[in-house]
């Protein structure tokens, strides 16, 4: 399929949910940038469940959580969002409130987590691992069709471990994804990760940004983008998301570019 503006995902915002200030801030600037009928999904974790340390700081919960997502879509009520869940039990409580749910990487192969999400949700946006390649998570589809033959599986490439201490993308692989899911998508931050150890930094907001623009060229059909108003004051991923202020313009740029492409 030809990349158009029409068929062209969105998932924008912050990293962790993180409050009810920065949550509402953030959707105040993306629904006065994409407004609330385009297809782009608004993004935020309730409960980052899968940091390094266990002191580090993991987001509001399930309960409030929930009650944030309601009170986003009584004030936007045609807003689209997106959230990630960790464990089965999850699912059924997130229906009828979150458009598409996503599967973390490090958990997109635990079957139960998979299944259930299928089970209560018609749009499921696997997260692929950085360690698996393609081979490997084409056979995830299945999990997802078999238990709703009519839910669309997603992935979201968030680069490849291969070596010297940092995430690679490989745009070669978008192909052979869409082999299998009905839409691949890049994940233009956390694709830049790499070690703080090594290169004093564990993420690139440049090439972040660069991501961007360039994902139309190699075919995805979206793109998955954190992005904070203030990006130092996030307590998860600071350094690879992109300030919010860049937003306009990069999406401009893109625009632009997918242009180009339908012509």
């Amino acid at each position: 399929m030809i990349t158009t503006e029409n068929n062209f995902v969105r998932i924008v915002g912050p990293c962790s949910m993180q409050n009810r200030e920065v949550y509402t801030k953030i959707a105040d600037y993306l629904v006065t940038l994409l407004g609330t009928r385009g297809d782009w999904y608004y993004k935020a974790s309730f409960d980052k469940a899968n940091r390094t340390s266990a002191y580090s700081s993991r987001g509001p919960g399930l309960i409030e959580g929930i009650k944030l997502f309601k009170e986003i879509k009584e004030k936007f009520p045609n807003i689209k969002l997106t959230t990630d869940i960790h464990e089965p039990w999850q699912a059924e409580k997130l229906v009828d409130i979150i458009d598409l749910i996503q599967i973390p990487a490090f958990l997109c192969r635990q079957t139960d987590l998979v299944v259930e999400a299928a089970n209560h949700f018609n749009k499921i946006n696997v997260k692929k691992g950085q360690s698996l390649g393609p081979e490997n998570v084409l056979t995830s589809v299945d999990k997802i069709k078999t238990a709703n033959e009519k839910a669309e599986a997603w992935i979201t490439d968030r680069g490849t471990n291969f070596g010297y201490n940092r995430l690679i993308t490989d745009f070669g692989i978008v192909d052979e994804l869409k082999a299998g899911y009905d839409k691949v998508i890049l994940d233009c931050t956390h694709s830049t990760q790499r070690s703080g150890k090594v290169y004093g930094t564990q993420g690139d907001p440049l090439l972040a940004a660069r991501h961007v623009v360039a994902a139309p060229i190699y075919n995805y059909d979206g793109v998955f983008i954190e992005t904070h108003f203030n990006p130092h004051m996030s307590p998860s991923d600071k350094e690879c998301m992109i300030n919010l202020n860049k937003m306009e313009s990069l999406v401009k740029k893109q625009k632009e570019i997918i242009k180009l492409l339908e012509k």
